[in-house]
């Protein structure tokens, strides 16, 4: 498998982000990332101009995010733009579906500050909805704007963004655990980037530099061929590995969590993250890091295992849905680095 780092949910100046896509494809290659995913509000125009593509090392794909007041889904794969349809948000999954392309839910828990955007949180709100393909369980600059609980503590932020920023939310991760259950449920990390520039008094500033951002909430794909700068065939090994969960999530600020695996062997079978595998006799789990670090086990939504590792390797006998949780030490405490897609052990 190769190994590509992504940052996802990206706006540029197509709606209400600060850079145009050469700028931002610029800004990827200096944080030393693969790829980055466009999703500007309504609009499909950086495709329709012709601005998809490679640029340099980089990879610029272009997807859009749709509804406003609440339900925002990001999609990719798709050349029509999906209307907003916040009342009836399975009408805007059933759209992005007809066009073969991939969706997920954009910041399902996020809650909001009273001193931003007057107060309001764009939750996900109707959970009857079906056929997505999965949801982002940890968006950086939602859970950063989460943390503004006081002018204080927003201007401290503002300085110290990492502060705020504490891992996916307990009720994202209970919530993708019983979806798991039901059905294979993609989850991907995203920084919501748009390094907006207000401007205070004769000073103007950059929240957050897409720099910046590319250096800290991401998805790592892992795919089955190396990229060649062919774009359509590019485009479908990226969009083929989104689909089937085969990526992580990681907070790669502190250290790149390059070269992090989740493999599963049945002794006949071997697979990776995103992957079903039959239980057989047993089922052996292997997680491989790049440096020593805190790993979790998660079986069905349960912490059954940790250990401080750099490879760790789980016997499992029973069936359900294992995925890891990867804690790195820094400041003085074990802080939430890595998140793997599951694992599907099935009887």
């Amino acid at each position: 498998m190769y190994e590509y780092v992504g940052n996802l949910h990206v706006h540029s100046c197509y709606s209400d982000g600060s850079a145009t896509i050469p700028e931002i494809a610029e800004a990827a290659r200096k944080a030393g990332i693969d790829l980055v995913g466009i999703n500007d509000h309504q609009t499909l125009e950086g495709l329709k101009n012709g601005e998809e593509g490679w640029y340099g090392d980089v990879l610029v794909l272009v997807g859009m995010e749709s509804n406003d007041r609440y339900h925002h889904y990001l999609s990719y794969g798709v050349y029509e733009e999906v209307a907003n349809n916040t009342e009836e948000p399975q009408q805007v999954i059933d759209a992005v579906n007809r066009q073969g392309g991939i969706g997920f839910l954009a910041h399902p828990y996020e809650k909001g500050s009273p001193y931003l955007f007057k107060g309001h949180a764009y939750v996900w709100q109707d959970w009857r909805v079906k056929d997505y393909t999965g949801l982002a369980i940890w968006n950086y600059c939602s859970q950063w704007r989460d943390g503004i609980t006081s002018p204080f503590r927003g201007a401290y932020l503002l300085f110290n963004p990492n502060a705020a920023i504490t891992g996916p939310y307990p009720e994202v991760l209970a919530r993708w655990d019983e979806l798991c259950q039901k059905r294979k449920v993609v989850g991907i990390g995203t920084s919501d980037a748009h390094a907006v520039k207000p401007r205070i008094g004769p000073f103007q500033l950059t929240v957050f530099p897409y720099e910046f951002l590319f250096r800290t909430v991401n998805t790592h794909l892992l795919v089955p061929q190396a990229l060649t700068k062919n774009l359509e065939r590019d485009k479908q090994l990226v969009y083929d590995s989104l689909r089937a969960g085969h990526c992580f999530i990681a907070f790669d600020f502190y250290h790149w969590a390059r070269g992090f695996r989740l493999e599963a062997d049945n002794g006949a079978d071997q697979v990776i993250m995103g992957d079903e595998i039959s239980l057989r006799d047993k089922v052996t789990l292997r997680v491989r890091l790049p440096l020593r670090a805190r790993v979790r086990l998660v079986w069905n939504g349960k912490a059954i295992g940790e250990e401080t590792a750099q490879e760790v390797i789980y016997t499992c006998k029973k069936p359900g849905v294992y995925r890891v949780e990867v804690f790195g030490w820094r400041r003085f405490a074990w802080r939430p680095w890595i998140f793997s897609n599951p694992v599907y052990i099935r009887s």
